[in-house]
């Protein structure tokens, strides 16, 4: 299905490589140089690890942080692209269009990682889509526009205050599974926003080829788009022409 005002809030375009050395930093730093023009801000990218020791009756978290990449942005901050020891990650927010016009610019940015770090292995690739869906106020039930709302018991009010869930789901012996969320944001009065979070994952050792990489991509986002549709109802549908 194509909609006129999909409700896409955010695209991730994502890709793990076998972790390179950390005096790789210096040559990622150097990548913005490919991509300046479109993506003029540089960030560094901060991981945080450590760990608790009880000492007596003190408890210590010890923690290092280190520089893992850099991200790059747009002015506008709409688009980034992070570059790090552990592999590539495209972001598009609120601005997503169609699949053809994100894959290619996600694609461009990873063919500048790919040719200039020579990583030695892809394992896991990923594609998300967090969706923000404006459920007309009042309404009856929920399941009149999401299909798969946890049930509440009978004995309770049939009325969610918050909720939260997660599931992942196994889809296929090569490595490919879903990762599910859903919750909802505080009311706007109008409409009540509900996300929908898609995560179609592929954890497996992946040739480098920009042609396989492209199959393998459009599989997860096939696998994503039945999955938005058999979460929703033709009430949703309509929301969205």
């Amino acid at each position: 299905m194509v909609y006129k005002n999909a409700p896409i809030r955010e695209a991730i375009f994502d890709i793990k490589i076998e972790e390179l050395d950390v005096s790789y930093i210096a040559k990622i730093e150097s990548l913005h140089d490919f991509v300046i023009e479109k993506y003029p801000i540089k960030e560094k990218r901060i991981s945080f690890n450590g760990q608790i020791k009880v000492v007596g009756e003190e408890v210590l978290t010890p923690f290092n942080s280190s520089i893992d990449g850099f991200i790059f942005k747009s002015k506008d901050g709409k688009q980034m692209v992070q570059m790090r020891l552990d592999g590539f990650t495209f972001n598009l927010v609120d601005q997503y269009s169609d699949w053809d016009s994100f894959s290619i610019e996600a694609f461009r940015l990873f063919d500048v990682y790919l040719r200039e770090l020579k990583p030695k292995k892809i394992s896991r690739i990923a594609l998300r889509f967090v969706n923000r869906i404006g459920i007309p106020q009042p309404f009856t039930r929920f399941q009149d526009y999401i299909v798969n709302m946890p049930p509440i018991p009978a004995c309770l009010p049939q009325a969610y205050s918050n909720f939260f869930m997660r599931i992942e789901v196994p889809c296929d012996e090569d490595g490919t599974f879903v990762i599910l969320t859903e919750t909802i944001e505080p009311s706007t009065g109008e409409f009540l926003p509900f996300i929908l979070d898609i995560d179609s994952v592929k954890v497996a050792n992946i040739g480098k080829d920009k042609e396989l990489l492209k199959v393998e991509f459009e599989k997860l986002r096939k696998l994503k788009n039945i999955t938005f549709e058999n979460c929703i109802t033709d009430n949703t549908r309509r929301l969205f022409n």
